[in-house]
């Protein structure tokens, strides 16, 4: 079983299951509870679905992006880019 704090998270990791400890403000454990109740699903099957929808999303968004820049950046970028010679007065 391995432990790690940073700030106020506290992740532990075992071989069969992972429990991750949040330290949030109170209004947005209020929103949590207001959330609960409306669905009638726990807090904790909540965040987990939130923290779920939020990778999967951030990982759809960060492979588009990367396509995206790696298609528009080797086609508009040449090989090499000639300077021309230097004459005295520019600055770098």
């Amino acid at each position: 079983m391995k432990d790690w704090t940073m700030d106020s998270v506290l992740v532990t990791i075992n071989m069969k299951n992972c429990q991750l400890t949040l330290e949030i403000s109170e209004s947005l454990f209020q929103k949590l509870e207001k959330l609960s109740e409306l669905t009638e699903e726990p807090i904790n099957e909540l965040v987990i679905q939130m923290i779920t929808n939020n990778i999967v999303n951030s990982t759809q968004k960060a492979n588009e992006l990367n396509e995206l820049l790696a298609i528009n950046f080797s086609e508009s970028l040449p090989e090499v880019i000639e300077i021309g010679e230097l004459v005295g007065a520019e600055v770098f």
